[in-house]
């Protein structure tokens, strides 16, 4: 898997379970932090990804858990892609 969640941040969606699945499948690859964002700017998930511009987070989970963004780090700072 080209990302892995390592955070729900918004508590209707918490599910320990996709938490521990993506756990597993971490790898020493995944090193992009990222974080997704619903239209108010509410951030709901943060992750990692092994390619730092990958819209496979949003296009996988994000859009049915409703966001709309999603930002990586870049020098300290998350930038929306």
């Amino acid at each position: 898997m080209n990302f892995v969640i390592t955070k729900i941040v918004e508590n209707s969606l918490k599910d320990d379970e996709l938490i521990k699945r993506h756990s597993t499948l971490k790898t020493d690859k995944h090193k992009f932090p990222f974080r997704m964002y619903d239209d108010d700017r509410e951030l709901y998930f943060e992750g990692l990804s092994k390619v730092n511009n990958s819209f496979d987070p949003l296009d996988e989970i994000g859009y049915s858990a409703g966001c709309t963004e999603i930002h990586y780090l870049e020098k300290g700072k998350y930038v929306r892609l």
